[in-house]
């Protein structure tokens, strides 16, 4: 979620919080807050995804929601609905590294290869291997930040 975007919720959760202070207990004012901005998120993402055509990553997002406010008891489901979903979208973003830097990424970071066995088994030198990791990484953290974003303020 870009930073401009966060700001607007946030300032809109407060806008809301000043209209209605004077209905809400000391003791309500953080709940308030907390629901109405994760509400205003998933409307965002809703909007997003709308706009973008994902309507599969909201169903997710709204799924996470719906375990997450759920209790304690669905902690365990929650997890691995999280667990699924980071994964498909870690694979989805995966897929859209060129071949070479794709492969050298995957075998650094889940078949714990080091740069000189990539390098031979690729047959290249370990400064590509390493040039082809570091461009994977920019690229997913690039690639991810929103779906990081998001996940870091639903996992709080």
């Amino acid at each position: 979620m870009p930073e401009h975007i966060a700001e607007d919720i946030v300032q809109s959760v407060f806008v809301m919080y000043w209209e209605q202070k004077s209905t809400l207990t000391p003791n309500a004012i953080h709940s308030f807050l907390y629901k109405c901005t994760q509400n205003n998120c998933l409307n965002y993402l809703k909007h997003q995804a709308v706009v973008l055509g994902h309507e599969e990553e909201v169903r997710l997002a709204e799924e996470r929601m719906a375990f997450q406010l759920a209790g304690s008891d669905a902690n365990e489901l929650w997890n691995e609905v999280v667990e699924r979903d980071i994964r498909k979208l870690l694979e989805a973003s995966i897929s859209k590294l060129p071949p070479k830097c794709r492969q050298a990424f995957e075998l650094s970071y889940f078949k714990e290869m080091t740069y000189k066995e990539i390098a031979e088994a690729m047959h290249i030198s370990s400064r590509t291997v390493e040039e082809h990791v570091q461009k994977a990484t920019k690229f997913l953290r690039e690639d991810l930040k929103e779906v990081l974003f998001c996940l870091l303020f639903l996992l709080r």
